[in-house]
């Protein structure tokens, strides 16, 4: 057996860390989506047996001086909890910025309020953010890249994994080995890749193949990221990036069962029914967490747009709903979207 089809054959045991016995699934951070409420609901399904390895925060900016605690616990409310979730799946705090010394101080207070890793954000493509020295801006600047990694790795104790998160380039995929061996001097525990530029932003082409140049380039693991929508296209990302660990991201909205699906734990794919169920569980998490009505709806809508591509009926219940500012109409719509869908357009 190929050693990918040995991590395969052997996918139903959840990796807590890329290099782990299992198939390493990671949810990926992503601003205004993951938040904690999202990644509570996602890693509680079934049981708390979602087959989600880890998550990640968003991201939290850091300058020219260390954030305060309140800060970071805003962003990782789950540090109050032991730093995992409330289905058990651990949670590292992801930072960003360009200043090794402030980078460092934010990693050591994250640890000291018990993060059980730390990812560093290199891979953020807002112009805002980018033009503030952040993000995919260091792409540009490995020697830089190298110095953050390594003042944050020296900043927390050996034990706490220093992770980082990276595009495979800025216009190009040319430096992309230049980038990884950065990371990788720097101390990296691993470096996950989403296999676009930064110029990409989010649009296609994704690039798996330029991943496999970077496979056993360093001590520290590849774990692929990017357009990874179905348990098929694991496998596809496998054989092209010779990648055997993975980050999903939008992919997670679209089919939040994606997890356990790919660990064989369930034969079905969620229905819409198993979706509204899931929206409804979101806006009153999203509620009780303080959200006003019209946040929490705009969080549910998102969900809707990110899911709409992989479901003509969950597309045509978006064109529905986005126009809605009160949730009173729009659960009615929901409830409407389960006992009449011809009414909406909507074939099941």
């Amino acid at each position: 057996m190929s050693g990918w089809e040995q991590r395969w054959a052997a996918r139903a045991t959840i990796a807590r860390a890329p290099g782990d016995e299992g198939l390493f699934l990671a949810l990926a951070p992503m601003d205004g989506v993951t938040d904690w409420v999202f990644r509570g609901l996602v890693t509680g399904q079934f049981g708390a047996r979602s087959g989600i390895s880890l998550c990640v925060s968003e991201f939290v900016r850091v300058t020219t001086q260390v954030p305060p605690a309140a800060v970071l616990l805003r962003h990782c409310p789950e540090l109050s909890r032991g730093g995992v979730t409330e289905g058990g799946v651990p949670v590292f705090v992801q930072i960003l910025g360009g200043d090794a010394e402030p980078m460092a101080g934010t990693a050591r207070l994250a640890a000291s309020l018990g993060a059980p890793g730390v990812d560093i954000n290199f891979g953020c493509p807002s112009r805002k953010v980018n033009k503030r020295d952040g993000g995919a801006t260091l792409l540009k600047y490995p020697e830089r890249l190298r110095a953050i990694v390594a003042a944050v790795r020296d900043a927390v104790p050996p034990e706490i994994p220093v992770s980082a998160k990276i595009r495979v380039g800025w216009a190009d995929d040319d430096d992309l080995e230049t980038i990884v061996r950065a990371a990788g001097a720097g101390g990296a525990s691993w470096i996950t890749i989403h296999a676009r530029t930064r110029i990409q932003g989010y649009k296609p082409p994704v690039r798996w193949r330029a991943l496999a140049r970077t496979v056993g380039l360093t001590g520290a693991t590849v774990v692929a990221n990017g357009d990874l929508n179905t348990v098929e296209d694991l496998g596809a990302c496998a054989e092209q990036s010779r990648c055997q660990a993975f980050m999903i991201g939008r992919g997670a909205m679209s089919a939040p069962d994606l997890f356990a699906r790919a660990r064989g734990a369930r034969d079905r794919e969620l229905e819409l029914g198993d979706f509204i169920e899931l929206w409804r569980e979101y806006y009153a998490r999203l509620i009780a967490d303080g959200a006003a009505e019209i946040k929490a709806i705009s969080r549910v809508k998102q969900w809707l747009r990110f899911a709409s591509p992989g479901s003509p009926a969950i597309a045509s219940l978006f064109d529905a709903f986005k126009t809605l500012r009160e949730w009173e109409r729009g659960d009615a719509l929901l409830s409407l979207a389960l006992e009449s869908p011809e009414r909406l357009g909507i074939e099941l």
